[in-house]
Formats: structure tokens, sequence, C-alpha cells
């Protein structure tokens, strides 16, 4: 497995991918290699996250995302050297997450080739600091990316408004492709005996960033507030949106009634589910969404925007999905949930047990092949 993230004493980003690797690991007999891809600037070595060694591999690249995959020829070298290095031979199968650089570096490998897509943004072209940059290497990105999409036996999308999003460009023409919601590990989120809280509580945990549109809920909360009910939101994250948000709360007087914790570990998201009465995350530009899976799974019900990835599993579509960017609406659906005891059904079919199970059903991994 090649991807840019994977969880580590110090960080819990990548959660989701360790999740799936190790349901593999339950349910197969591979051996499982695992190579974290990072900047040749990187200070980060070699570790192990519960029993899993992680090899680190450091991409040459130009800084800020200018021409990514300019150095591929060198890099896929490099990686040929770097399995050698590390003893990984035989590889039989190779997933790599998101495009770049993962895909890139496998096509020297004879194996079949799996890529994973985590985002909307499927061929990163959005990502780096330099506007300009983007602009003059659009049809460079897209070009050598949708070469490299071609080449893979089995191209995955955590939703199929992903695959969706693949199938837009012309020129990308998949060999097969398949949708693999990720699923919540139901052994880790699960409903725990509640106490009924004295105010309606919301709970949010995402990374304070533009697309996740806190402001929207911070808005909504406001209105209801305004109409004399009591209700109460908790924030968890940190990210370029905080202090905007910050000092909306306080320039509106909505401190009691809304707070921001800091960031938590993975482990213990389950306590903070099943502590609120309803889940928010107003975001308008999501692949799927684990944490709305994770609400789910502890019987706390949800609040998503229409169009996203979660909208084609979310039980209730008229109850549980918003449109974007509307908080007078948003505000009408988490009253309903204040004057309504609603019953979620179970999220069972996407436990994690189950989509992988599914996805190692796949004809790639058939022995006869």
């Amino acid at each position: 497995m090649i991807t840019p993230f994977f969880p580590s004493a110090d960080s819990f980003f990548g959660s989701y991918v360790y999740d799936q690797i190790n349901e593999i690991r339950k349910q197969s007999e591979f051996h499982i290699e695992i190579v974290k891809t990072v900047s040749l600037f990187s200070s980060e070595k070699d570790y192990e996250f519960n029993s899993f060694k992680v090899s680190i591999f450091k991409t040459i690249d130009f800084p800020f995302f200018i021409f990514p995959g300019l150095f591929n020829k060198i890099n896929r070298k490099r990686f040929l050297n770097f399995l050698i290095k590390k003893g990984i031979e035989n590889v039989k199968y190779s997933h790599s997450h998101v495009t770049y650089p993962a895909s890139y570096l496998v096509d020297d490998l004879i194996c079949k080739r799996i890529v994973q897509h985590h985002g909307l943004d499927v061929l990163q072209l959005l990502n780096g600091r330099s506007s300009f940059a983007k602009k003059i290497q659009k049809n460079f990105l897209i070009k050598n990316s949708l070469n490299h999409l071609n080449k893979t036996d089995l191209n995955i999308g955590v939703s199929q408004l992903v695959l969706d999003k693949l199938n837009d460009f012309q020129g990308y023409n998949p060999k097969n492709e398949l949708v693999l919601y990720n699923g919540v590990d139901t052994s880790k989120f699960f409903s725990l005996e509640k106490d009924c809280n004295k105010i309606f509580t919301i709970g949010c945990v995402a990374n304070f960033w533009e697309i996740k549109d806190h402001i929207t809920l911070i808005k909504s909360v406001k209105k209801i507030v305004e109409e004399g009910k009591k209700i109460k939101l908790r924030l968890i994250g940190s990210g370029p949106t905080l202090n905007t948000c910050l000092e909306f709360v306080k320039n509106n007087n909505l401190s009691k009634n809304i707070v921001f914790e800091k960031e938590i570990e993975h482990e213990k998201l389950n306590q903070f589910f099943n502590e609120i009465d309803l889940f928010v995350l107003p975001s308008y530009y999501e692949a799927l969404g684990c944490v709305y899976l994770e609400s789910w799974a502890t019987n706390t019900p949800f609040i998503a925007v229409k169009n996203q990835g979660i909208a084609e599993l979310a039980p209730d579509s008229e109850r549980m999905l918003v449109s974007e960017k509307n908080p007078n609406e948003l505000a009408e659906k988490i009253k309903f949930f204040i004057n309504n005891d609603f019953k979620l059904t179970t999220v069972e079919e996407f436990s994690l047990e189950n989509t992988i199970s599914n996805l190692l059903l796949n004809k790639i991994f058939r022995a006869d092949d």
C-alpha cells in the first residue's frame, strides 16, 4: 500500500486508511507492506503503528505542488531501489491512495494495480499555493494522471460521486471501477447508554476549512437562539477559518451557546458522538465523510449537504440533507430533530467488515485472474 496519509503516535490523520488496511489484514492472508510518501524535505522516519511497519519514501518534487510528476522517471527508479532495500519483493498487488504520487510510482511494478480516490478533486488540480502554477500546469497534470489511471486495473471511489468526477474527464478510460464506501468500524463506534442532555446539543468534528462551512452551522444556531430556544453547539477541530468563527461567536454574544474544543484522539470520538443529540457538518465539497457514518454507528442522527457523497447513503434524505450555504434551511432541519424523536436505521450494511468483504470479492483478487 502506497499512501500519503497514515496515522502515527503523534497524529491520527489517515485513521480511515489504517482502519481499512487493518480490516483487510483481518479478512485475508495477505502480507501487507505500507509505504508512506512524503516530501523530500520531510524529517519523518520509518515507524511502526499498531504492528504495521511504515516505510517512508521521500518524493523528489518542486515545492508547493508545482508540476508534480516532472521527476517521475527518477522517482520510479528510486522507488524500485527503495523496495529492494526494504526487502519488499514479489509484489502481487499495489494499492495506491490518491492519484499523485502513489499511482505514478508503481508503473514499473509487475502486479495488479489499485488506485483509491478519496476526494472530489480527483486529479488534485486544486493542490498547491501558486494560482499561476495551477493554471499553466492543469493540462499537464490531467494528461499525465489519466495516463496512469487508465493503466490501473481497478479505480476505486469512496462514493459514486467520486467516480462521476473522474468520468467527467475526456480521455478517462478505466479498465474497472468500484465504489468502496469508507465503512465504519463498529467495534470503535457504537451506541452507549446516553444521559439525556438538559439542553439539546449539536456536535461537529471537522478541520476548520472554508469548504467545511462551519460558519453556516454557527449562523443557523444563532437563528435558533434568537427564536428563544435553548441549544448548544460543540465544535471540535482546528484550521484556517477557526479565528473567523471565534470572532463571529464573540461578536454575536453566542459564547454561552457555542463552545470550541481541542482536537481529540480518533479512538475517543465514540464518547463524543454518544454525548450529542445531533451531528451536523454542512460541508459542500465532500467525497463521503467518515464522521457521518461514525455518528450513524452511535445511533446519533446527522445532517449533511445535498449532492455530496454521503447523500448516496443517508437513510432519510428529507430530514438529513440540506442545501449548501443555507443557514435558514439548516435551522429548520435542526428544529425538526429538537422537536421530534428520530430513530435511525442500522448502519450495519456500511460497517467496515462488510465493505471490505465486498472489496475482497472483487474479481481482481481471484486466484485464477
